[in-house]
């Protein structure tokens, strides 16, 4: 199916309700994007429906505005599933959904490993009429009857190729194979893998499909540059003299590691930057609670793992940064997805070595991405550079503290031959004040404790007995 002839249509000219409007409304909606007028008509018509279309399209509300107008609020019991792939997706979707049926007093629950699962069921048996959650934690609350998939009159795949990558088929099987009453089947998927194309054939029948992804991954509305690095100094300089002269309003910075986030999120907040960082080691509310603090604003820097580079809209983003560039090119392009989100522009930033330069041109051969090279200074000027913006800041502390009482000694350690020594042990205790200030207790490292071996306990030796 073609999209529609874009006319400039209303929420309204697409036949959506006014209370549904003003949910859109409060989360700043004002006419129906591309992938919304598209999909809208049909998916409130109750066909079904196969959906593809570019990362940061507007797919969430496309599927979301006319499902929710569809249900009957009156009706105290799930209506609508939502799978998603990963615990990230669920709870935005859930926050997305929450939003549009506002007004129609629609309840939404999250389902997904990793929290509290008595909760959970709390929500679901609150009268519940959405429930969006990982196939896992889905079956597991199906085992328990808190789900009866029997009551889904429609079922909504998200992320569908990246989810049965993942390894979910059988779930998402088991679940579909429940769902005995459904009406509505809509697949949202990049591509229509093996997998994905057996899931419709098997479960949707007359089909309508939706295609504005133009059949490739793509990065239109960002900018894309790269930086080459040297070996003269340490990684997370060239990572800094970056930040601080790109200036990006917001932006995430991937790493390719959990050790590389916590280690890039500690040298980033200990220079007074805003950053904490998320990956799949920390616990499930402290990765709610910081995709919560970008999404709003109160975190300027988010340091990841490619746990967040799959379906995580996050509005306003101006800049993505690979701190390393990854293996797979395809999650080059999820990864730089994040910023250039609806009709915004944004820019992507690299750091790579002189033996990575080759991985670009793959990228430009096989995308059509056109990359900008810009490059640092010599690095005595960028330690220069980081030096004076240290020492400035320092100086402008200094002027508005109260130090008398400490003049005496600072004389002294001027003069003490080990004075280096004693201002780089100052400077230290500085910057871990300042990263503490920075991040959360919860979000910094913790080092594991080391476990004492025990000691062997020593056998008895026999005692001999004399040989007569």
């Amino acid at each position: 199916m073609n999209p529609p002839a874009n006319d400039n249509p209303t929420f309204d000219d697409l036949g959506i309700a006014p209370d549904i409007i003003l949910g859109l409304s409060d989360r700043g909606y004002r006419r129906p994007l591309e992938v919304q007028q598209a999909a809208m008509k049909p998916i409130l018509e109750g066909q079904n429906v196969s959906l593809r279309s570019k990362t940061g399209s507007g797919k969430t509300a496309a599927f979301g505005i006319p499902l929710i107008q569809n249900l009957d609020p009156d009706e105290k019991y799930p209506q609508l599933l939502v799978l998603a792939p990963t615990r990230e997706l669920a709870g935005q979707i859930a926050e997305d959904l929450t939003g549009i049926g506002k007004h129609r007093k629609i309840r939404v629950a999250a389902v997904y490993g990793g929290a509290s699962i008595q909760a959970q069921i709390k929500e679901v048996k609150q009268g519940a009429h959405v429930v969006v959650g990982t196939p896992g934690r889905l079956l597991d609350l199906v085992r328990r009857k808190v789900i009866k998939p029997a009551s889904f009159q429609a079922v909504v795949l998200d992320e569908a190729d990246e989810m049965l990558s993942m390894g979910f088929f059988e779930d998402v099987s088991a679940l579909m194979d429940g769902c005995t009453n459904c009406r509505q089947l809509v697949i949202l998927s990049a591509s229509l893998e093996t997998d994905v194309a057996a899931l419709i054939d098997r479960y949707a029948s007359d089909v309508v499909r939706i295609d504005l992804s133009a059949d490739v991954l793509s990065v239109e509305g960002i900018h894309n540059v790269y930086y080459v690095i040297g070996d003269d100094l340490p990684m997370h300089h060239y990572l800094l003299h970056v930040l601080a002269v790109e200036q990006p309003k917001s932006a995430i910075v991937f790493v390719n590691t959990r050790k590389d986030a916590s280690l890039v999120a500690t040298v980033m907040a200990r220079e007074g930057l805003q950053a904490e960082m998320i990956s799949g080691e920390l616990p499930q509310s402290e990765r709610e609670r910081v995709m919560h603090a970008i999404r709003s604003g109160e975190l300027r820097f988010l340091v990841a793992t490619d746990v967040a580079a799959r379906g995580i809209d996050i509005s306003g983003l101006t800049h993505v940064i690979n701190h390393s560039l990854p293996e797979d090119p395809a999650v080059f392009l999820h990864r730089v997805g994040r910023t250039g989100r609806v009709d915004t522009q944004g820019t992507s930033i690299s750091l790579i070595t002189g033996r990575r330069v080759h991985t670009l041109g793959l990228l430009e051969r096989r995308f059509g991405i056109k990359f900008e090279e810009r490059r640092f200074p010599p690095a005595k000027e960028m330690e220069k550079d980081r030096t004076d913006s240290k020492l400035e800041e320092l100086i402008q502390a200094a002027d508005v503290a109260i130090c008398d009482g400490y003049l005496v000694q600072s004389r002294a350690i001027l003069v003490h031959d080990q004075a280096e020594q004693i201002v780089a042990y100052l400077l230290r205790c500085h910057a871990d004040r300042v990263h503490d200030e920075q991040r959360a207790a919860s979000n910094r490292p913790r080092e594991k404790p080391q476990r004492d071996r025990p000691e062997r306990k020593r056998r008895p030796r026999p005692v001999r007995k004399n040989r007569r």
